[in-house]
């Protein structure tokens, strides 16, 4: 064998390892995204049946109403406008009427001859018949519309005998079901296919309509399993996909009968893997093709070698061991030169390796970190969801305590007990969306010269009975400075620091205020006697949700984003927040700012005592509970209040008379509040009209800022509505503090 081609045999053997590593690396890696693609068609799948769930809830509560209506048990024309109002209420129902028990159509919302149509034939109407309960029928074409549709129905029954005497009957819109799915944050070419029990497609995305045929054999199979699972599937003509990962749920709604699969195109999911794949090995060869190059020239080029190191290094990389050497110094011999140029080539080789598990290493540390991420905001959302809970289950208990006869005193005390719920379930909501918005990074701070001694008096005045009632004293030193600083942000900072301080405070104990000039500019302090944080915790305690001294989980210690927002507010006005403490010694908390020269202050405006509106006010809200609770609250102070449910009924009445003031929710089920509110100000230019609002700040902003409306955000205090219909008081009372974010 030549001296050629044994060189060139020991520099395949060398690489061998590292295309072995590599070849495992790919494995690996497609195999964990495969699983990861799995995880995320199952997600996906449990998502869309949830969304297919609240809508057949909808229809079943949509029924319900209709078969409990007076109007449905009549047999004349009030029935038919009855349905009809209902048919333009929903958009997403085609038809909706009542049948006698022989299915024969007796109303409908849409006009027929009588005697003529009949729902006999329909799966739906015999479901109900059968069962006596709500049920899920199959899709089929409307005799008087000519849409696809899914039906619905819902027995009406006698409450002295208990017999069926009619059925209320409603269809589906498949269009509008599919464009609900449509808007879903689903991946890319994700399919979505809808069917009933029997195989056959409800409605599919994305292609062409395909419903009314039915499931290809394999795929009609998944649905009959016990339960839900995830399986990989080859292309599928009939729906023009490729190799896929399908997630099946059989009967994934209650009533049963309607099945989701939902499936990833796996070419496209693991397309990056792939090309990553193809560059390492490109790169790869290209190593290789350069080490054979330069070991043919340099054969050709020298005819010597020491041939025992250079078996000693062909056996050492035999055994894996790529750090072998030859150790021959470069000189004129061939051999020589051959032996630089293996050991050149090993070098280079080992470089690539470790360059290409530094990447490796830097792809898996990334995404160790995407999950750890992804695990915080779970523990995030579900932390928040239990405390969300709390104040609405006070809630659901004092609504029973008041619907049942209560001694005198117990109204009052019971109202106490849903106003303190309330307060604190607004506070929590107001304290998620500022965290999200310091997230998003949508507060802007507005520095300017800031005059401490208005803050922190206010803070005092605000704390001071919490620190009685505890029994903590609570001193907060003069302080006549100022500071380059946005006041409002700067409040919120103090505020959260001394409501800290206070709560987790002994009875006994002192919570101080203080301040000193540094080299870095002014030192605010706020110490006290609490129980301390070990130093191993010190910057744990700035984390969501996370509260050191709080085991139980105590509401009145707030829900644990109270430092949380100071770290993120200290970050963006750039004052640092420092931290001394220890456990039993208490804590002290520290935050530096600017100073600066003093500036012009602003005097709070000056009010009445009294109050009262003589005015004509349109609330328009479509929770009744909230209109009905706001008409109250206004008709307490002398206005005259009208309600409407929906934008058509608002119009309406605008369009017959005339209000001084209209109060419109935002989200309205057949059109938008600002519609209402154009109507309004087209009609009468000085109609006072505000905007009431639960969405986020930056989902609307936009659209306040074009129209000019003002903006009352939900839960909004009886202070904001004062505030708010100012031009039409008689006399105006003094202004009422907002809270700050002290209480979190």
């Amino acid at each position: 064998m030549s001296l050629s081609t044994r060189i060139i045999i020991l520099l395949l053997v060398a690489v061998v390892p590292a295309v072995s590593v590599e070849i495992y690396n790919d494995w690996r890696l497609r195999g964990e995204r495969a699983d990861d693609l799995r995880r995320v068609a199952a997600s996906q799948a449990d998502m869309l049946s949830g969304e297919l769930q609240r809508i057949v809830t909808g229809m079943a509560q949509l029924l319900v109403a209709a078969a409990n209506a007076p109007e449905a048990l009549r047999e004349d024309a009030g029935c038919n406008a009855y349905m009809a109002r209902l048919a333009r209420s929903f958009d997403f129902v085609s038809n909706i009427g009542v049948s006698d028990t022989n299915g024969m159509v007796r109303c409908l919302n849409e006009p027929f001859e009588p005697g003529t149509t009949s729902n006999a034939d329909r799966r739906h109407f015999q479901a109900a018949m059968e069962t006596g309960r709500f049920s899920v029928g199959d899709l089929f074409v409307g005799r008087l519309t000519g849409q696809k549709v899914l039906g619905f129905a819902h027995p009406v029954t006698d409450p002295r005998t208990g017999q069926v005497t009619a059925v209320v009957f409603a269809s589906l819109k498949l269009s509008w079901l599919a464009e609900q799915f449509r808007v879903k944050p689903l991946q890319p070419g994700t399919l979505v296919v809808v069917a009933d029990a029997n195989g056959r497609i409800i409605t599919n995305l994305p292609g062409p309509d395909l419903s009314g045929q039915l499931l290809p054999a394999d795929w009609s199979a998944l649905l009959k399993q016990p339960g839900p699972g995830v399986v990989q599937k080859g292309a599928e003509p009939f729906f023009g996909t490729r190799d896929q990962f399908l997630a099946y749920l059989p009967d994934g709604t209650d009533p049963k009968g309607l099945d989701i699969l939902v499936g990833l195109d796996s070419q496209r999911a693991l397309r990056e893997i792939d090309a990553a794949s193809l560059r390492s090995k490109a790169v790869a060869l290209a190593a290789l093709a350069t080490g054979l190059l330069l070991t043919l020239m340099l054969v050709r080029l020298l005819v010597k070698r020491p041939l025992d190191a250079i078996l000693g290094v062909v056996k050492a990389v035999e055994a894996g061991d790529l750090s072998a050497r030859t150790g021959v110094r470069r000189s004129r011999s061939e051999v020589d030169q051959i032996a630089a140029a293996l050991d050149h080539l090993l070098d280079e080789i080992g470089r690539r390796i470790r360059e290409k598990q530094a990447i490796e290493d830097q792809l898996r540390s990334a995404r160790d970190e995407a999950v750890r991420i992804s695990a915080a905001k779970t523990e995030f959302l579900a932390s928040a969801s239990h405390d969300l809970r709390q104040p609405l289950h006070t809630l659901a208990l004092i609504a029973q305590v008041l619907s049942r006869p209560h001694p005198p005193g117990q109204q009052a005390r019971s109202a106490q007990i849903v106003s303190r719920a309330v307060s604190h379930l607004g506070a929590m909501v107001e304290t998620l969306v500022d965290v999200a918005q310091l997230d998003s990074g949508r507060i802007a701070p507005r520095m300017q010269p800031v005059h401490l001694a208005p803050i922190l008096s206010t803070i005092h005045n605000e704390f001071a009975a919490l620190a009685s009632e505890k029994q903590v004293e609570f001193e907060l030193m003069r302080c006549d400075e100022w500071v380059v600083s946005d006041p409002t942000l700067l409040s919120r900072i103090v505020r959260n620091l001394v409501s800290n301080a206070i709560k987790f405070t002994p009875a006994g104990g002192r919570v101080t205020v203080r301040h000193a000039r540094s080299a870095q500019g002014l030192v605010l302090a706020v110490e006290d006697t609490g129980v301390g944080i070990p130093p191993g915790k010190q910057r744990e305690i700035f984390e969501e949700f996370r509260q050191l001294g709080n085991p139980e989980r105590d509401r009145r210690k707030g829900i644990g984003l109270g430092l949380t927002i100071v770290d993120k507010l200290s970050r963006l006005l750039d004052h640092p927040v420092g931290v001394e403490s220890a456990p039993g010694a208490g804590a002290t908390f520290t935050v530096t700012m600017k100073a600066c020269d003093p500036g012009v202050e602003e005097l709070p405006p000056a009010g009445n005592s009294s109050l009262r509106f003589e005015a004509r006010i349109l609330v328009v809200e479509d929770d009744a509970l909230v209109g009905e609770a706001t008409a109250s609250l206004l008709s307490g102070w002398g206005a005259t209040v009208t309600v409407a449910v929906n934008a058509p009924d608002a119009i309406a009445l605008l369009d017959g008379a005339t209000f001084d003031a209209v109060l419109c929710d935002f989200r309205l089920p057949t059109g938008s509040g600002v519609d209402v509110l154009r109507f309004a100000r087209a009609r009468a230019s000085g109609t006072l009209c505000v905007l009431i609002t639960g969405d986020a700040p930056w989902n609307i902003d936009s659209i306040t800022r074009e129209e000019g409306f003002p903006v009352l955000r939900k839960p909004v205090a009886a202070a904001d509505f004062v505030q708010a219909l100012a031009p039409l008081a008689l006399s105006l009372p003094l202004p009422v503090p907002r809270p700050g974010l002290a209480d979190e």
